[in-house]
């Protein structure tokens, strides 16, 4: 465990010093001109309390925080990006046998270096780490004895993924982009052997690697004022099993209100074939993978540029 701790300190490292470093540097004129970065950071909180409530119902706290952060570094040449993204939030529900639960749990650290063939298209290598902080649960209540009980099925690098790329980039507007990458590799981590099967790993097994082909579109759009879709949707396929995908798809729609408060829903799908889900049926088996959710609260937004006219 410490050895995947410290390789994730490692990532983080690899990924905030040049970000500080570019906006610490504003005396050189190349730094201010190259450099571009954005980034917020976000705090949410809900409570519902009920007492002698007649329609049922239960109270419950619930918190949240986000911090995103993006850098963009471009010449005549090149144009060089880095970015995470990290999640966590937790609810407290009150007549619960576990009354606190993870509801969001996030951590992806990534970059990508381009070299420009022609206006619309770029030799691209890029690379990402996607894991969580904490450990995850299953809960289910025994119909008959109403007792609830929990099963862990998850943990920190327990799955982790590494993915590293090389292709070609067309970005037919400023706004969008798509890469195809026919030279593709996905890592897959676990910390305990106990997680090996149910992440596609042999049993016994807590490395897996697979090379194969990678597609990947990106938008980021303002839509109307103040208001910015965001998708990424993302596909792999093993080169010995090209008709089974990999699929992860993140959507991120980003109102801001104003100055400090922002309001955003987020959704993220992910298909992977080697992965074993509980369904909503009880079966056990490959599936679907679906999460929402709708933040609103206060955001802090890192190197942010105010309009003149406000």
């Amino acid at each position: 465990m410490k050895f995947y701790k410290n390789l994730t300190f490692c990532l983080l490292f690899a990924v905030f010093t040049p970000l500080f470093t570019a906006n610490a540097q504003t005396t050189t004129a190349d730094s201010t001109k190259n450099w571009s970065s954005e980034g917020q950071v976000g705090l949410n909180f809900s409570n519902v309390g009920l007492v002698n409530w007649s329609g049922g119902g239960t109270s419950s706290y619930s918190f949240g925080a986000v911090l995103n952060y993006k850098a963009k570094r471009e010449t005549e040449k090149a144009i060089t990006r880095l970015y995470t993204e990290m999640a966590y939030g937790m609810i407290y529900q009150d007549g619960t046998a576990f009354p606190l639960k993870k509801t969001d749990d996030q951590l992806v650290i990534g970059g990508d270096y381009s070299y420009k063939i022609s206006p619309k298209f770029l030799a691209t290598i890029s690379g990402d780490f996607r894991s969580q902080f904490d450990d995850g649960y299953e809960y289910t209540v025994d119909d008959a004895t109403k007792i609830e009980t929990k099963n862990q099925i998850s943990a920190f690098f327990a799955p982790a993924y590494l993915n590293v790329n090389a292709g070609l980039t067309y970005t037919p507007f400023d706004w969008m982009y798509g890469t195809l990458s026919p030279v593709g590799n996905r890592m897959t981590f676990v910390t305990d052997t106990v997680f090996s099967e149910k992440y596609g790993l042999e049993p016994g097994e807590t490395f897996r690697n697979q090379n194969g082909v990678n597609f990947k579109l990106g938008i980021k759009k303002e839509i109307v004022k103040n208001v910015t879709l965001q998708s990424t949707y993302n596909m792999f396929a093993e080169y010995s099993r090209l008709g089974e995908w990999v699929v992860n798809w993140d959507f991120l729609l980003d109102m801001k209100v104003n100055e400090w408060l922002s309001c955003n829903f987020a959704t993220q799908l992910i298909y992977d074939p080697d992965v074993a889900v509980e369904k909503s049926d009880g079966t056990v088996g490959q599936a679907i993978q679906f999460k929402h959710a709708l933040n609103i609260g206060i955001v802090y937004r890192l190197h942010q540029k105010k309009d003149k006219s406000e």
